[in-house]
């Protein structure tokens, strides 16, 4: 019998685990990335492993840029970094495989009197974030402008879904292109957000199994619920044009009755958007189905706090067991995680969620 089996029994996991990092960063030389991060990651010999301090992944929804700080110690011994160094941060335990948790670029680097260096390493998100542009689109989907904008930011796509078609629709310079993408996708009914590998992914809420089922009695730290109001879920979405009615060529025509572009959705005292890029009925239902979904899946919201869970993404579902009041159990939809690791303090995982099954994270209007 092992020591293992002594504490923690034979079919339970292990009591205590030894948290493990894996990082690579190299700076880009085309087909050549990849090989590189695999010399650089694990091994004895491998400086990240000698002069890691500490990792904090700071990961979410869109228009939040996802970012991950790290800290090494400076000395001759260091990895050599530099800006816009690419690479991938993994984390895990010594009994299990490592996950990705983010792939990105290094974008800050900060140097301090305690022999310290800070890195801040950041994804597509920081790039679409910088773009601002003036452009209008005639009869495309959501998709084809989400497209363009990452093609123009050279950001990679995961699944990218068409979402709802815009006769017109005009990207301008008030709002950056991070923010144009989320307002699409809030419009559509979708979520937005970059996958591990560092793809943006813009889409309808996934469902399926969970990623990981966490115990009261056995995975989590702390953990908090919110009940919310909901009585105030429903809406009225009015759009502007004759698309719907009499042509895709009519998208700028003054509507003088508004019927053929209202929409509602959800239940309660309704609220009132009025939206001129919302040109056809079935645009402003979608929209209308997006806005009440997102307001009604704020009516439960919650963290948990668990020793470290990198399988755990934006935009995965997790489950909950055995907690003492019924409302902290179920499936719930993830919004934000904050992974956190240090050789003193060990690895942790912040996770925020919301109702599974409600449409977008984000609470409030179109706009």
């Amino acid at each position: 019998m092992t020591l293992t089996d002594l504490v923690s029994g034979n079919n339970s996991p292990p009591t205590v685990r030894k948290p493990g990092v894996e990082i690579g960063f190299a700076a880009s030389s085309g087909g050549g990335l990849a090989s590189d991060l695999t010399a650089l990651n694990g091994g004895s010999g491998d400086p990240w492993q000698r002069s890691l301090v500490s990792v904090n992944c700071n990961l979410s929804l869109a228009p939040s840029v996802d970012t991950t700080k790290l800290m090494i110690a400076n000395d001759e011994q260091a990895p050599a970094v530099a800006i816009d160094d690419e690479g991938t941060i993994a984390l895990g335990f010594a009994d299990s495989s490592m996950d990705i948790v983010m792939t990105g670029r290094i974008d800050q680097l900060h140097y301090d009197t305690r022999n310290l260096v800070h890195i801040t390493a950041v994804n597509g998100g920081a790039a679409l974030s910088q773009l601002r542009i003036n452009q209008s689109y005639e009869q495309q989907a959501a998709g084809d402008l989400v497209s363009d904008l990452c093609s123009q930011a050279e950001v990679d796509t995961d699944v990218v879904e068409p979402g709802i078609d815009f006769p017109f629709y005009v990207i301008d310079d008030r709002y950056n292109a991070y923010e144009h993408i989320h307002r699409l996708a809030r419009k559509s009914g979708y979520i937005t957000h970059f996958t591990t590998e560092g793809k943006l992914y813009f889409g309808p809420e996934q469902s399926g199994q969970p990623a990981q089922k966490f115990s009261y009695a056995d995975d989590i730290l702390e953990l908090r619920i919110q009940q919310n109001n909901s009585s105030a879920t429903a809406v009225t979405v009015i759009g502007e044009g004759a698309a719907g009615a009499e042509g895709q060529e009519a998208w700028s025509w003054l509507i003088k009755n508004p019927d053929a572009v209202t929409s509602e959705a959800g239940d309660g005292k309704a609220r009132l958007i009025q939206d001129a890029t919302l040109r056809s009925s079935d645009a402003c239902q979608a929209a209308a189905d997006g806005v009440a979904g997102r307001t009604g899946s704020q009516t439960l919201t919650g963290r948990i706090l668990t020793p470290g869970a990198p399988a755990v993404v934006i935009g995965s579902i997790i489950e909950i067991t055995d907690a003492p009041t019924e409302e902290m159990n179920g499936q719930f939809f993830v919004s934000h995680v904050m992974h956190r690791f240090s050789k003193q303090q060990g690895f942790t995982s912040l996770i925020h969620f919301k109702q599974a099954g409600s449409g977008s994270g984000t609470l409030g209007g179109l706009p």
